[in-house]
Formats: C-alpha cells, sequence, structure tokens
C-alpha cells in the first residue's frame, strides 16, 4: 500500500514553495512506488486546499492529514510525516 503525499505551492511558486517541491519531488523519487505523489501549483490545487481548510503555502498533506503548512520541512521532518503516515523508512 503506498503512502500518499499532496504538496501544495502558490503560483508563481515562492522560493520556499520551490524548495518543498524540490524536497518532495525527490524523496517520491526515492521511495519509487511506495508514494503517491501529487503537486498542486496554485489555482489546479484551490479545490482541494479548502477541502483541507488550510491557510498557507507551501503545504504538505499525507493521507489526508496536514502534516506541514506555512513552512519548509527539513528533509527528515518530512521522512518522520511519511513515517508516520505508514511509509518504511529505507
Amino acid at each position: 500500500m503506498s503512502v500518499k503525499m499532496e504538496v501544495f505551492s502558490g503560483n508563481p511558486p515562492c522560493p520556499g514553495c520551490l524548495e518543498i517541491l524540490k524536497l518532495c519531488e525527490a524523496v517520491a523519487g526515492e521511495y519509487g512506488g511506495e508514494i503517491d505523489f501529487k503537486k498542486y501549483v496554485g489555482e489546479e490545487g484551490l479545490e482541494k486546499f479548502n477541502e483541507y481548510n488550510m491557510f498557507c503555502v507551501p503545504a504538505v498533506v499525507i493521507n489526508g492529514y496536514i502534516k506541514i503548512e506555512g513552512v519548509v520541512p527539513t528533509r527528515s521532518t518530512l521522512l518522520n510525516a511519511l513515517r508516520e503516515g505508514g511509509l518504511c523508512l529505507k
């Protein structure tokens, strides 16, 4: 079973949004099929953003739970959020 990771960014992406997108894409690439990665940039994610009742970007939602909002996490923080979501870390 894969862990669902949704990343929300502004459009145009701010420096923090660019950083979190880069970090999440790298981690998703490392874990291949274990992470179901979806990114939303700007308006394309507005409906989901409102559905989660979020207030700011960048943001990361793991398996439907807001784990990171308004900050750029460290790699360790992101991996811990994914682990809490059920990912078996390498």
